[in-house]
């Protein structure tokens, strides 16, 4: 293996069709969503993690550790990184040149991943805020408004991904999801050219073979698509489709700063324009209504963590 490739997008941008694109080509390999980083990234940092044994006291003693050895941090990188690239290589197992690690959750953490592996290579795959909050609904939400564990991806999402390939883009590659899907094999070229393969675009017609090997990707997308369509890029219409759901998505995409939606290519006022234009009717106003004053409460008052503590069949809803 010659180095990871690490693909920084939101959930529900596209990440595993581009992922499964890769995969077909003979020098990339690739399974799910490996999330091997974020644990030990975490480690060192003082907040962020609920742990059954203390994180706050984890931190403490990773520190005192850390700061123990020889080299303090360039010892404890080195040895991440050393132990991350050995069980990439093991899942090369036909010799291919690249791993590719696609982890949605590693836009919190772009920074450190770029700084322990310097030499990989970074595809940034953005996708239109909208088109991303309305998959994140229909695919983990059951079409409903409980974005108490989703305001993350579609906001500071937004942000740290523009913040991270504004620091990092000479390093980098830029990918557009509405891009690929309708420019397949101009995208595709490009993304080679910066991975130094030769082009072979019968990846186009063999990614809907590849395997993941995992339990996460894209439930829908794997399931309804054999071959690329952009046949999803209107779909989002259909979600905010009344007057509650088209308010909290405009209030939703004001929340998002004009230059973070420029770097990725997108223009806020547009995207405003867009959803007031959006016609509505009156289906499931009262549902929407109740979902969005729980989800504020549950933020608000950190009640997922009550949730989660007292009744066990919520650990999985609210601690996600």
């Amino acid at each position: 293996m010659k180095s990871p490739i690490f693909i920084f997008s939101l959930p529900r941008s596209g990440s595993t069709l581009l992922q499964r694109l890769l995969m077909a080509h003979k020098s990339i390999s690739s399974v799910s969503e490996p999330w091997i980083l974020l644990p030990y990234i975490y480690s060192t940092k003082q907040h962020g993690v609920i742990s059954e044994y203390s994180s706050i006291n984890s931190y403490t003693g990773v520190s005192d550790f850390i700061n123990n050895l020889p080299n303090s941090e360039k010892d404890y990188k080195g040895a991440l990184r050393n132990f991350v690239l050995e069980l990439y290589e093991k899942q090369c197992r036909k010799n291919e040149v690249y791993f590719l690690d696609k982890t949605p959750r590693y836009y919190l953490v772009i920074n450190e991943i770029v700084e322990l592996f310097p030499d990989a290579k970074f595809i940034f795959l953005f996708r239109n805020p909208v088109q991303v909050y309305a998959s994140i609904i229909n695919t983990f939400a059951d079409n409903k408004l409980q974005y108490f564990n989703t305001q993350e991806d579609v906001i500071d999402g937004m942000e740290l991904l523009s913040e991270g390939y504004n620091r990092h883009k000479q390093n980098a590659i830029f990918v557009n999801y509405e891009s690929l899907t309708e420019n397949s094999e101009v995208e595709l070229s490009k993304i080679f050219e910066y991975l130094e393969l030769t082009p072979d675009f019968d990846v186009l017609s063999n990614f809907s073979s590849q395997n993941t090997k995992g339990r996460f990707g894209d439930p829908t997308g794997v399931k309804e698509y054999n071959q690329i369509s952009s046949k999803s890029i209107d779909k989002w219409k259909k979600t905010f489709n009344n007057p509650v759901r088209k308010r909290h998505l405009l209030k939703t995409i004001n929340s998002i700063s004009s230059e973070t939606l420029n770097i990725q290519g997108y223009n806020k006022a547009q995207l405003l324009t867009e959803i007031k234009s959006i016609k509505v009717n009156l289906k499931g106003i009262v549902l929407d209504f109740k979902d969005l004053i729980f989800s504020y409460l549950v933020r608000r008052f950190k009640l997922n963590l009550f949730f989660a503590k007292t009744l066990k069949w919520t650990n999985k809803k609210f601690l996600n």
